[in-house]
């Protein structure tokens, strides 16, 4: 930086002292000049070292406080709905003003799912506390997030216990009490255990649970009935009697499946005098029954993937596996729609009769491979995959999702999954050699490779269909699905889809609709339709219009959406029954028709348990420094955050470094400079 006034003073002493232009000017005209085109060198040498200008930001950050509403029916079902429908939203946004003069207050409400709403329907019919816990940890992970402010009865039906999900939370939690604690006179059908399909001809099984409040010493019924068409028939009468005032009973029911087809059955239990909750006293049923079950043959020795993969297809609607030791089995073949090889052919057991049945029969095999399967046997049974395996060696591979599967749909939500589920062991090969006729469902991901080698493939050949999984600790896929979500639902998705599409027999027809045989009262009815040419392609031109019926004979007319090659509907939320439908599709002069029935089961968990559980809101507060407060102490939530010390701003200091050439000044500077002597240099005849 010395040298930049050094070429200001050399380049100024020289133009003013060495130039005979400038002889004649005055000697205080020469300085000024001089001092002039000094500071103007010396500033310009100094911008080319490029200077920064360093500067500080201070950012103000708000405390997060989060207002989550309970959305669900249980708040309205006391003798305050009138209150919680009116008085109660205005309380709310009082205290929501008040507090957003110092906070960053951010609105929920909650039931089956958390929305980014104050709601005050109270239409919810579930209530998961847990969901909003952690989609509140997820969102606001290393914000400054002050407090979580819960206004709910306390009643949960869904999920698991909040005080467990609460525990991720770093934060105050304060709650509102909502709902009624009086223990109200009450006859409950708190729940009907039952199977969702039966076989034709056989005895099925209901299991009723009732409950009832402060009704010792009285009496009601218990009927269970079909209803056909516009009528009731009473297939089972109970009487039952109160002998205390917290009564519980476990009521076994069995029935007859006389005929197939969709049955719908009513659960009732006889008001009793006194009672104010009628609504819990009654539930519908829906069973599916089935002409036959189709088996499944699993050999295998025992192994825990056989086991995780028998309890997914035994949960399925319509299968039944049946497991047996490979040299075991003694048993007719051809009785069986599928059948699946734990790590066969083996080196102790080809299998081979076995396998040549197979072939003659045309029956659907799943192959699972593993350190026991003979791959020099299993590369011989022309399934679409050889490989050449040194020995029994192996690889850990994760699963990628093939871009172009088209044989089946896997959910959207499933896919993103996939990714996050433990590495299976596949064959270590020196090359897996793949026939063009397989389709990949997942391929294998070794570190952070996707290899062209198939996870679970599947191929044809002649009239049988082929699976394969190229891998063994599957069961890990569950257990982890387990951990991550409490429940098996995209294990076993993956598990029915696959053998859905092995034992399912091909549908050759050119119209197909795919629905689910049941949905939720509270979740829209959602199917897809596909249309092929005669050479089997996929088009979606012709429109695809369907009738949905429901059991009273009113008619719902739709028109399905087009998608990239095929069709869906979303017919939204539809009453709770029994609904039939008829699609239709014209294309040229032929017209395609295609018949169905599903049913929309009531969610009633709202009904059956209404007093409030304020207990559980004091442990909350009491766990994560809060207060528990009632709805007329609302407008008190501000001065009672207000008077917290750790709940308080933080300021961010932003520290940044930018170009003194970009800064406008240094151009009107400059500017000023120039112009100043040049002005003064004219004025007095000099250039």
């Amino acid at each position: 930086m010395i040298l930049c006034p050094l070429a200001g003073a050399v380049y100024a002493f020289t133009f003013y002292y060495k130039n005979k232009r400038t002889a004649d000017l005055l000697p205080v005209l020469k300085w000024t000049l001089t001092a002039l085109r000094f500071l103007l060198v010396t500033f310009i040498v100094f911008l080319f070292l490029s200077p920064l200008i360093r500067s500080a930001k201070n950012t103000i950050e708000k405390p997060i406080v989060i207002i989550a509403q309970d959305n669900s029916e249980s708040v309205v079902t006391g003798k305050d709905s009138a209150f919680y429908r009116h008085a109660y939203p205005a309380s709310w946004d009082k205290a929501i003003t008040a507090l957003s003069a110092k906070y960053d207050v951010r609105v929920m409400s909650f039931g089956k799912e958390v929305k980014d709403s104050m709601n005050y329907s109270f239409a919810e019919k579930e209530t998961d506390i847990s969901s909003l816990f952690d989609a509140i940890t997820k969102r606001y992970y290393g914000k400054n997030l002050g407090a979580v402010v819960l206004a709910t009865d306390g009643i949960y039906n869904k999920g698991f216990d909040p005080l467990y999900a609460a525990r991720s939370l770093k934060c105050n939690i304060y709650t509102v009490a909502l709902g009624d604690t009086a223990v109200k006179r009450d006859a409950i059908i708190t729940k009907v255990d039952h199977n969702s399909t039966a076989y034709l001809g056989n005895t099925f099984p209901f299991q009723v649970i009732l409950d009832a409040q402060k009704l010792e010493g009285k009496s009601s019924t218990l009927t269970v009935s079909e209803v056909k068409g516009n009528s009731e028939d009473k297939l089972f009468v109970k009487p039952i009697s109160f002998n205390s005032n917290s009564f519980h009973l476990s009521v076994p029911v069995q029935l007859t499946a006389k005929t197939a087809g969709l049955k719908h059955y009513i659960v009732k239990l006889d008001a009793v005098e006194g009672e104010e909750n009628l609504t819990n006293n009654k539930e519908d049923v829906y069973v599916r029954v089935l002409d036959q079950k189709e088996h499944i043959l699993v050999l295998s020795n025992p192994h825990p993937d056989v086991a995780a993969i028998v309890e997914s297809i035994n949960s399925t609607d319509g299968f039944e596996a049946e497991t047996y030791l490979p040299d075991k089995f003694q048993g007719q073949l051809n009785k069986y729609c599928l059948i699946i090889l734990n790590q066969l052919p083996s080196s102790t057991n080809s299998l081979t009769q076995i396998l040549q049945s197979i072939n003659q029969l045309n029956i659907p095999v799943l192959y699972i491979l593993g350190a026991e399967t003979n791959y020099a046997a299993f590369s011989q049974l022309n399934t679409g995959l050889k490989l050449s395996a040194f020995g029994n060696r192996s690889s850990d591979a994760e699963a990628s999702v093939a871009p172009n599967f088209s044989l089946f749909t896997l959910s959207d939500d499933f896919k993103t999954y996939i990714g996050q589920l433990p590495a299976l062991s596949s064959p270590f090969a020196s090359s897996y050699q793949v026939s063009p006729s397989m389709s990949v469902l997942l391929y294998q991901k070794i570190q952070t490779v996707t290899t062209g080698y198939p996870l679970i493939a599947f191929n044809s050949t002649g009239s049988s269909k082929i699976g394969i999984i190229a891998g063994e600790g599957i069961f890990r896929w569950k257990l982890q699905d387990y951990l991550d979500h409490k429940n098996h639902l995209f294990f076993d998705e993956l598990v029915t889809k696959t053998v859905q599409y092995l034992a399912v027999k091909d549908d050759k027809s050119f119209f197909r609709i795919h629905c689910p045989n049941s949905f939720k009262e509270d979740e829209p009815v959602e199917m897809d339709a596909e249309l092929y040419n005669p050479s089997y392609q996929l088009i979606n031109d012709p429109e695809v219009n369907i009738v949905i019926t429901n059991a009273a004979g009113k008619k719902f007319n739709f028109t399905f959406s087009r998608t990239s090659n095929a069709y869906h509907l979303n017919a939204g939320q539809l009453q709770a029954g029994i609904y039939s439908y008829e699609a239709t599709v014209k294309v040229g002069e032929q017209l395609y028709t295609k018949k169905g029935e599903f049913n929309l089961t009531p969610v009633q968990l709202e009904a059956t348990h209404t007093i409030a559980d304020h207990h559980l809101l004091y442990q909350l507060a009491n766990e994560h420094s809060g207060k528990m407060i009632f709805p007329n102490q609302i407008e008190e939530l501000p001065k009672l955050l207000e008077n917290r010390d750790d709940i308080k701003p933080v300021i961010y200091s932003h520290v940044a470094y930018s170009p003194l050439i970009d800064l406008k000044w240094v151009f009107f500077v400059l500017l000023a400079l120039a112009s100043i002597e040049w002005f003064i240099r004219k004025w007095n005849g000099t250039y």
